[in-house]
């Protein structure tokens, strides 16, 4: 084989490989959901059934309705069979109610899986190149992706910058990030995975996907009478969360 043939041969293979790493889906542009502060409690005596503030920061990933009814708050663990199978119950939800349906995704990796904290990091890094949701998914498919070198070459399939993925990968303020939604979550009764809050209702495990679009109906049609009685449609989760720490007194209605 002449050196000319193998040369080309080599440039056949480096475009090849450059054809496998497609950049992923950017993740969705959603305006962050305002605080508890954004309301007043006028409507508050509406608000049946015990909430939890299940706030969250202006950086939490998020997908579904601009302006939701509902909005999910899921605390997991890349590492969780069970949050696994949940995340893709959480699509179909999305998909089902994309007017009304929001999914806000937090970080709470247990120690019990020793991949869980890198992997969440990893999921911010990610984020900080406009991929979490891309992230998420392999993530859940490939549950145990092993050291910080598997999760390089993860964001490299995904079209991530490695070098960039790398920095924020070990970057103290990742970490940070990490532990602080598991606090927070501490804070509000999250003790296991999947916990997740409807409106800031607390639910617990996995549920199936006729029980968990049951409860969703229930609070879209609560939300909606919020909405009728004068509530801008933006405001609904606010005022969730301002009934949250009506009820417990100021405090943010952990247990």
């Amino acid at each position: 084989m002449s050196a000319r043939t193998k040369l080309f041969g080599s440039l056949l293979l480096a475009l090849a490989a450059c054809r496998a790493i497609e950049p992923a889906e950017a993740d969705p542009k959603l305006d962050p959901l305002p605080g508890p502060e954004a309301v007043d409690g006028t409507l508050t005596r509406m608000v049946m059934g015990e909430r939890f503030a299940a706030t969250v920061s202006s950086e939490a990933p998020s997908k579904g309705a601009a302006q939701p009814l509902v909005t999910i708050v899921e605390y997991s663990d890349f590492e969780c069979p069970f949050c696994g199978a949940f995340a893709s119950t959480l699509d179909e939800l999305v998909a089902a109610y994309p007017e009304d349906v929001r999914v806000v995704f937090q970080q709470f990796p247990l120690s019990m899986h020793p991949g869980a904290e890198p992997a969440a990091r990893a999921a911010i890094a990610a984020q900080a190149q406009g991929r979490f949701w891309a992230m998420h998914d392999r993530l859940f498919a490939e549950r145990h992706a092993g050291g910080s070198e598997r999760l390089v070459e993860l964001a490299m399939e995904l079209g991530l910058d490695p070098d960039r993925f790398r920095a924020d990968l070990e970057a103290g303020a990742t970490a940070e990030r990490v532990k602080a939604e598991q606090q927070k979550g501490r804070e509000i009764g999250v003790r296991s995975t999947p916990n997740f809050f409807i409106n800031g209702r607390l639910v617990e495990g996995a549920l199936k996907p006729d029980a968990l679009r049951q409860l969703v109906d229930l609070e879209r049609a609560q939300a909606q009478q919020l909405v009728d009685a004068g509530s801008k449609r933006g405001d609904v989760y606010a005022r969730y969360m301002r009934a949250a720490i009506d009820q417990h007194g100021g405090k943010r209605g952990g247990r």
